[in-house]
């Protein structure tokens, strides 16, 4: 199915297997662009792998419906595959191709820990603004949608579907983060003041 034949999906349902989020909690988790969540999100929910609800607080939970596994189906082929070769012209020996996998491994947890190393700045970092910025915005949806507009310039309405709140509280507070000279509109989607298109598509995972 198409819908496995993608990574990030495939991220986010494992994610939802776990338990019900909404569309900030996924893009903080997964470090994937909202713009980009909301339009998985659409996908399976579109094909009923997933529904959605709104708590007390009218901020929208995904959650899963149907499951889906990936099974790979192996079929005996005549012609068995070429062994790998060494510079030489020999086959790799098992026990070069044994320590190759070590040091692919070992490669592979270091880089899991370097990342696991910057998403905790990035919660802290996060935790940081909501905190502080009591003392600064009007109330928590300003921090909420300034953190959702690191990733990528957004619309109101994917602002809405990214915060999980209404319309109206979303460009009222658009207004006043405008106001203050955090944000500023341009061809219908706001960004950070002083972050040019550029830099964000640099930086931004794709989906």
């Amino acid at each position: 199915m198409d819908i496995l034949g993608n990574r990030n999906r495939r991220r986010i349902l494992d994610l939802l297997r776990q338990k019900p989020c909404f569309v900030t909690e996924i893009s903080d988790r997964l470090v994937i662009n909202p713009k980009a969540v909301i339009e998985h999100l659409a996908i399976m929910q579109k094909e009923a792998v997933i529904s959605s609800y709104q708590d007390d607080k009218r901020r929208k939970y995904y959650y899963l419906v149907n499951d889906f596994t990936l099974s790979v189906q192996v079929t005996k082929t005549e012609q068995p595959p070429e062994p790998v070769c060494a510079e030489n012209g020999d086959a790799l020996p098992l026990s070069d191709k044994i320590m190759m996998i070590r040091r692919l491994l070992d490669s592979r947890e270091k880089l899991i820990e370097n990342l696991e190393a910057v998403e905790k700045d990035i919660d802290e970092m996060m935790s940081d603004v909501i905190v502080n910025g009591r003392t600064v915005f009007q109330n928590t949806i300003e921090a909420e949608l300034l953190l959702a507009l690191v990733y990528a310039p957004l619309t109101p309405i994917e602002l809405s579907d990214t915060s999980g709140r209404s319309i109206p509280e979303v460009t009222a507070a658009l207004r006043s983060l405008a106001a203050k000279g955090y944000v500023h509109a341009e061809a219908g989607r706001y960004t950070l003041c002083g972050i040019t298109h550029h830099a964000l598509e640099t930086t931004e995972l794709t989906s």
